[in-house]
């Protein structure tokens, strides 16, 4: 008899509610129960996994999980050998490079030389600016890159964007698009091979919107 499927979704955040709601209408109902990390399903098959997004991929890479979902970006960032099977429409935004309105940057060209950049996607900003020749410093920062222009941390941020419309708050303008992104239904390659048919049924649902 095969083990039940594991699938690790978002604990919090924007994408935790329309996770469970995707989940929902193809027909697997998340029995949580306060403070529980691990949560039986209405299909006896499936149990869920809650976890912080940014760490899905590797919990879905090293077998943890069986499925998960989480954004785009946060699998590139990551770096994880995993199968992306669905995207699901939701989570929509970019990574985007900007500056402080005043700072008289137009364009990636005219950031100085080892400027300083804070990000919580170090990685990903690594690889963008070796990719068009620039050297920066990279200054990890988690959920308050926006702040660091204004303290004289970092003349340059990078960060997730929805609307801009945080970004236009803080007095910065966006010069460059790094990505494009939105929430993935992930899967481990072995996992994918061991379950193929409970998976490719799940997934059907999901693209007919549970019909």
């Amino acid at each position: 008899m095969k083990r039940k499927i594991r699938i690790a979704i978002p604990s919090k955040g924007r994408l935790s509610k329309p996770s469970i709601q995707v989940l929902q209408e193809a027909g697997v109902n998340i029995l949580k129960k306060e403070r529980t990390y691990v949560s039986e399903t209405s299909d006896s098959r499936f149990d869920a996994v809650f976890a912080r997004a940014f760490d899905v991929p590797i919990y879905i890479q090293y077998g943890a999980a069986d499925l998960g979902i989480t954004g785009h970006d946060v699998i590139l960032e990551r770096g994880s050998d995993i199968h992306e099977l669905l995207d699901l429409g939701f989570g929509k935004c970019q990574l985007v490079v900007a500056v402080p309105e005043n700072s008289g940057i137009r364009s990636v060209n005219d950031i100085p030389t080892v400027a300083r950049v804070a990000t919580e996607y170090p990685n990903l900003c690594q690889k963008y600016f070796e990719s068009i020749g620039k050297q920066v410093e990279i200054l990890v920062v988690r959920g308050t890159a926006e702040l660091a222009p204004k303290l004289g941390l970092a003349q340059t941020i990078v960060d997730i964007t929805e609307t801009g419309k945080t970004l236009r708050k803080n007095k910065l303008n966006v010069i460059a698009t790094i990505l494009d992104s939105s929430c993935r239904l992930a899967c481990n390659r072995i996992a994918y091979r061991v379950f193929e048919s409970e998976i490719s049924e799940l997934l059907g649902k999901m693209k007919r919107g549970g019909n």
